[in-house]
């Protein structure tokens, strides 16, 4: 969705709401916020929000790619006064199975210089479950295929100290019962791997229903049942698998209205990574959102996931405008 669609559908109605957020946050569309340290330190900016114009070694260069990975930190410092930088793998590796230990040392050394911190990882190594085509039905890697993702995974926990990741999330794929207990087996597996080390792996709500195979459509069920597949099973997962929990606030096929989000809030606020992403959506309101999550003691960050500066400002305006 374009910076206009969201500026249309930045909610007012909320306490603090997108207008009293453009108030209190940066000025314009560049510049540090003039906001105390404290709020800055509760939002988190992903590199994801800037993929479309990020240049990177392995990328041909075009005219749109115009920010350098290798200053992006400072520019988030510049632009937002916010230090905490949420990377895609993709960002950090150009083949994650065989990780470039130098270039990674290089992009620490520009984090530390701006004297930002890379909080987060998103693994894209694959998903954790699939569906099978020809029985439309989720299962988890097995055999081969599991045990390359989880030596794949394991790379990623070993390195992100050299970055000094403390959090790595993964992608589970098709999560339903049917794969439930191999997702589970992979995450835990993971999960023990990377405990000594001081990393925590998580993972986040994905989807609005049950998945479907190929030319087939997604089973009817009620209000419950469908958000038992937003955040539910992810919730039974997480605690078996000794997992956290990176809730991601979607569109508006995720939460239809604000009880909804406020639910998944309390539900999964057990087992908090220290990370949710936030967006805006015409069914509910972030400042709301915010409002409640602070109210029952969440102390992580906000990380920002849309695409581009415009965009990425209206969501910022509204977070640290609701920060209390």
């Amino acid at each position: 969705m374009g910076a206009a669609g969201f500026a249309q559908q930045a909610p007012t109605q909320g306490r603090g709401g997108a207008q009293a957020g453009r108030g209190r946050g940066g000025r314009g569309r560049g510049g540090p916020a003039n906001v105390p340290p404290e709020r800055l330190a509760r939002v988190e900016i992903m590199t994801l929000d800037h993929e479309s114009i990020l240049k990177l070694p392995w990328r041909q260069a075009s005219p749109e790619r115009t920010l350098d990975v290798f200053d992006l930190p400072q520019f988030y410092v510049d632009s937002y006064g916010v230090r905490n930088v949420q990377f895609q793998s993709y960002h950090v590796a150009q083949d994650d199975r065989n990780l470039d230990m130098a270039y990674i040392r290089e992009l620490r050394a520009k984090l530390d210089a701006a004297g930002a911190k890379a909080n987060q990882i998103n693994i894209e190594i694959g998903t954790m479950a699939r569906i099978n085509e020809q029985t439309g039905k989720a299962e988890a890697l097995a055999g081969d295929a599991r045990a390359e993702w989880l030596a794949c995974a394991k790379k990623w926990v070993d390195m992100s100290p050299t970055l000094g990741v403390t959090r790595l999330m993964h992608n589970q794929g098709a999560l339903t019962d049917d794969s439930k207990a191999g997702v589970t087996s992979l995450w835990k597996e993971l999960q023990d791997y990377a405990k000594p080390k001081g990393i925590i792996i998580s993972g986040e709500t994905r989807g609005s229903a049950a998945p479907a195979g190929r030319g087939q459509s997604a089973p009817e069920m009620s209000e419950k049942e469908r958000l038992r597949y937003v955040w539910g099973i992810l919730w039974e997962c997480t605690q078996k698998a000794g997992g956290y929990t990176n809730l991601d606030f979607g569109g508006d096929t995720r939460f239809h209205d604000q009880q909804e989000l406020h639910d998944a809030i309390k539900g999964l606020m057990p087992r908090a990574a220290g990370c949710m992403h936030t967006r805006v959506c015409p069914t509910w309101d972030l400042g709301t959102a915010i409002h409640y999550a602070e109210s029952i003691g969440y102390k992580g960050v906000y990380a920002i996931e849309v695409s581009g500066d415009p965009a990425v400002r209206i969501i910022y305006n509204e977070i640290v405008a609701n920060l209390a």
